[in-house]
């Protein structure tokens, strides 16, 4: 991948590093917000609350704000960002992390402004967008519409916004885009990551390019896809390379779990063959989260640096997923068991 990188000529999102402050003292200030978190006992609570009074008393005793259920999670995941920003001496890590939003929140626009008519207004999709992002919603609308000049944008953005507009004129399928973007989203982590020079955090973005690339290989064979789109969906290079992956389109069930072996994937070597049964792509997204879980986790106890901060931040995001799934499952009158199926497992 390095080699990958190095010849990689995207522009970075601006990083404002401080002057100030250390990861010693940032990790302090996150050790006294950790007994925020849900930790196992509180998972346990949470995936037995009966209704959304019980889900609500819950998340007020694990400090979110009181205010309707999507508001409150959508401002709690802001709020985690912002002390991110707050208590790093470097801002490279955060950037990174939430560059991920202002991709979803350009394929989302991109592919609204193709439209002919009934294009939604910027209110009219706003709880479509993720928040918090870098580049302001309304901006980045914008710059997309063409009601401000694109000179006039963030220059990382600009070379985003065409890369979709042309995946989309060379073959007239929204999905291009979405594939353009998200290996642009993937380089410019990665690129970020290597520039940070943390091992844990490099390996952080890899595991989740590998996981995608899996998926999208489960999903490919269930769903006859030719082999150029697949290749096309392909990430760069985690930990098992894209020439790997790509040798895999059309192979047996056995030869893909035997790639895995040795590796952090080969708690997922059934999938390739139970992939379509009932219920199975959820396990998987559990599963896939199981692993990023752990690799998180492991963060925790790196005394000096990031880790321990950054697993804080990262925490809350799973935390809020589980928050999520209780919330769909109450509605949808799922039973324990059903529930306790796709419960995210923190520490």
């Amino acid at each position: 991948l390095m080699s990958e990188l190095a010849a990689d000529t995207l522009l970075l999102p601006p990083v404002k590093d401080k002057k100030i402050g250390s990861w010693s003292y940032a990790a302090g200030r996150i050790r006294s917000l950790e007994v925020n978190l849900f930790g196992k006992s509180g998972l346990d609570r949470l995936y037995v609350a009966d209704n959304e009074q019980d889900l609500r008393l819950l998340m007020q005793e694990h400090h979110y704000p009181q205010e309707e259920f999507n508001a409150a999670l959508r401002h709690e995941k802001v709020e985690a960002f912002r002390l991110l920003e707050q208590v790093a001496p470097q801002d490279g890590y955060r950037v990174a992390l939430m560059l991920f939003a202002d991709i979803h929140n350009l394929k989302f626009m991109l592919k609204e402004n193709l439209k002919r008519d009934n294009r939604r207004s910027l209110d009219e999709m706003s709880h479509l967008l993720l928040q918090p992002s870098l580049v302001d919603p309304a901006r980045l609308n914008e710059l997309i519409c063409g009601t401000r000049d694109r000179s006039d944008g963030p220059g990382w953005v600009i070379p985003l916004i065409e890369a979709g507009e042309k995946a989309y004129s060379e073959s007239y399928e929204a999905a291009a885009i979405d594939r353009a973007l998200d290996k642009m989203a993937h380089r410019l982590a990665a690129k970020m990551a290597d520039r940070l020079n943390n091992d844990w955090f490099i390996r952080y973005f890899a595991l989740q390019r590998d996981l995608v690339n899996l998926e999208t290989l489960l999903r490919v064979r269930s769903r006859s896809v030719s082999e150029t789109v697949y290749k096309d969906s392909l990430l760069p290079s985690g930990l098992i390379s894209v020439g790997l992956w790509e040798s895999l389109y059309d192979a047996e069930d056995e030869r893909i779990s035997m790639a895995f072996v040795g590796t952090p994937y080969e708690i997922l070597a059934a999938y390739p063959e139970e992939y379509n049964d009932g219920g199975q792509a959820a396990n998987f997204v559990r599963d896939r989260d199981r692993i990023l879980i752990d690799h998180i986790e492991k963060g925790r106890h790196v005394l000096s640096g990031p880790e321990l901060v950054l697993s804080y931040v990262l925490a809350r995001e799973y935390e809020i997923k589980n928050l999520r799934i209780v919330d769909a499952a109450i509605r949808n009158h799922l039973s324990l068991e059903q529930r306790n199926a796709l419960r995210r497992d923190l520490w």
